[in-house]
């Protein structure tokens, strides 16, 4: 164990060194701010991941009481010992420190613990290690994580600068009053876009929320979204013997491409005609830049040879890097695609790059979604789908084995998504759900803190928690209809996350929620013939289910855990709320759709014990870190917790 924490640790060392050297070189004006906000990453790391352990129970710990302060000690052996003060415990088993982590030593010397990778160290060496088989791997990911964290809010920093003097030079009064100026001052100006890029802390539960292994510190200031990142994506022509599409009603990636960017079909045929080729034997898969100097070039050489793959490099594209890095927004005009690219790099917990299963089903799905919409007016007053409009993913010819024809796969694809902003009224923004948790660069505020102070002023509200409690009563009144008809009548459940999730604002208050990426879903297909024929899918990422309780997981996994919860525990934190009081309008509301649900003939009554098993005394939550430490990542583990829509007896007297 000593020995493979040694090794982690020089090879993150050598990163850090990466980065000074590339600020030192590019960005020499922001080296003193580096060191100092690597205090702060350092800290906030720490939280995350000391937080993950005790939630998790990835470690035994007792909670004893010292002084009137609540303390997790985790006993090592008999003498040796790490304590974890807490001021706060939340609902969900959030906590905030109070003060440091201590670790007493079996001859009483007392250390602080003050970076990630010394927690890891005191409480690997003495906890049944062998049970988890990639802490080596993880000691990377999360000191990688550490140093990029630092990297991104040293920029924000400098960013924020300019944000603030464009807000004054419009007279804004507030972040909203400033997007729709800036939107009505400059049609180009994509909010969504300024807003993805604003996310500067990455996954809110995760401690490795910005783990890049495999890019250079000089890769992640030009392309990280929180470095205003603008890839040049590469249109690669691809031979359609070595091509398998998949689209939605009657438009390939390439017709797609072609009509968004009239250019790209003409520097296509110009390019392929002068190497002799016939451009209409050609499909055209986007690609990120990263990528085709990275994986393309070093892993289809054959095929680049052959010419069966041509990069068209005189057409690229202008996109912005968007929360999830690989997925792309259209520079200066809404009314086109995003594109979702491969990317080969290690974000968070997975290398980002795009299955051939998600290519064929991401448009099979969205067409089951449209027929879902177009028929369920309940369910299509609040809510409607980022269509994934067609997929495309290199096939190889007669490769050497599965594990080559994988990887072929997934490095050279691509997924088209429908706009949301394509069709907003001047007054309407679109905004992802993970800014609510965001500072605001306009206020300092967090995003959800501005938006409950305006909804209290409007609503003429006694206290800000009243406010509160209304303001999270509207927003759930938009997010749950659309979310729970979905799971319970048509059996499908999708990863409405915080990153997954757009939301449409108009005057300060939400109007609807479009839901993207169909990657993380799970169909009931006995609950969803019920309605639709479902079209084959490719199952090899476990899309399919006959088992009601993955549906439940994803609900409690992506609304309760990683959505609704991170909003209300950054409300209770910032401004001092009861978090009850804020999750009482949640289970009402939850209580008016199955309510709607009852009445509707052609719902099972079978389907509706979903409601029960919402309203149980535990829910579930994906234990992510765990899922790093034993490298299974693909293979969901969960803990029990508290579940905040359990009914209090007052209600349940009602």
């Amino acid at each position: 164990m000593e020995a493979a924490t040694i090794n982690a640790n020089n090879n993150v060392t050598d990163y850090k060194s990466q980065v000074i050297a590339h600020l030192k070189q590019a960005y020499p004006h922001l080296v003193n701010s580096y060191e100092e906000k690597l205090k702060e990453a350092d800290s906030a790391i720490l939280h995350q991941l000391v937080q993950a352990i005790l939630r998790e129970r990835i470690v035994d710990f007792e909670w004893i009481t010292r002084n009137e302060c609540q303390i997790a000690l985790i006993k090592l052996d008999t003498h040796e010992t790490v304590e974890v003060p807490i001021r706060t415990t939340y609902i969900l088993d959030h906590i905030d420190l109070d003060g440091e982590i201590l670790h007493t030593d079996s001859r009483g010397g007392v250390t602080v613990i003050s970076r990630p990778a010394q927690l890891l160290d005191r409480l690997f060496e003495a906890f049944h290690a062998d049970s988890f088989d990639n802490i080596d791997q993880f000691y990377k990911e999360i000191e990688n994580s550490m140093y990029n964290y630092a990297l991104a809010l040293t920029i924000a920093e400098e960013r924020q600068m300019k944000i603030k003097a464009d807000a004054i030079s419009l007279q804004s009064e507030g972040t909203f009053d400033y997007l729709v100026k800036k939107k009505k001052h400059d049609a180009s100006f994509s909010p969504l876009t300024f807003l993805e890029q604003w996310v500067i802390q990455g996954h809110s539960i995760h401690p490795c929320s910005r783990t890049r292994l495999g890019l250079s510190p000089a890769s992640i200031s030009e392309y990280a979204p929180e470095w205003e990142g603008r890839p040049s994506v590469i249109p690669v022509a691809v031979h359609k013997d070595y091509c398998k599409l998949t689209h939605f009603e009657d438009r390939s990636v390439s017709n797609l491409l072609k009509q968004e960017y009239p250019e790209l079909a003409v520097r296509l045929n110009e390019t392929l005609t002068a190497r002799n080729l016939n451009p209409h034997d050609y499909e055209i898969i986007p690609v990120h830049p990263w990528q085709l100097e990275h994986t393309i070039q070093q892993n289809y050489r054959d095929e680049l040879e052959s010419q069966k793959v041509v990069p068209i490099t005189e057409a690229s594209i202008d996109t912005a890097a968007l929360i999830s890095f690989r997925s792309l927004a259209p520079v200066g005009d809404q009314n086109k695609h995003h594109i979702k690219t491969a990317i080969n790099v290690q974000m968070t917990s997975a290398i980002r790059t795009v299955s051939a299963a998600s290519t064929q089903n991401g448009p099979k799905v969205s067409s089951v979604l449209e027929k879902i919409h177009s028929e369920d007016a309940f369910l299509a007053n609040s809510m409607s789908f980022m269509k994934e409009s067609a997929g495309i993913h290199f096939e190889p010819v007669n490769p050497e084995d599965d594990e080559e024809r994988h990887f072929l796969q997934k490095n050279l694809a691509a997924i088209m998504r429908e706009n949301p902003e394509k069709s907003l009224a001047d007054d309407e923004i679109a905004l992802p759900a993970a800014a609510f948790i965001a500072k605001s660069p306009v206020t300092d505020q967090l995003l959800i803190e501005e938006l409950v102070k305006n909804h209290a002023i409007k609503g003429g509200f006694d206290t800000l928690t009243d406010a509160a409690a209304d303001f999270i009563e509207k927003y759930v009144s938009v997010l749950l209809p659309g979310v729970l008809t979905l799971m319970s009548k048509y059996g499908v459940s999708m990863e409405v996350h915080m990153q997954n999730c757009v939301c449409v604002f108009k005057n300060g208050s939400p109007e609807k929620i479009v839901v993207r990426d169909n990657g993380g879903i799970r169909i009931m297909e006995s609950r969803l013939n019920e309605f639709f024929k479902i079209p084959e899918l490719n199952n090899s990422t476990n899309l399919m289910t006959s088992n009601r309780q993955d549906l439940l997981d994803i609900f409690f996994h992506a609304i309760v855990h990683n959505h609704l919860g991170e909003m209300i525990v950054a409300l209770s934190r910032k401004l001092g709320m009861d978090e009850e009081q804020l999750w009482r309008p949640v289970r009402h509301v939850v209580e008016q759709v199955y309510a709607s649900l009852q009445h509707d003939a052609r719902v099972p009554a079978e389907n509706l014990t979903d409601k029960d098993d919402l309203f149980s005394e535990e829910s579930r939550l994906k234990a992510l870190v765990r899922m790093r430490l034993t490298n299974k990542y693909t293979e969901n583990a969960y803990v029990n917790v508290t579940n905040p829509l359990y009914p209090k007896k007052e209600e349940c007297a009602k």
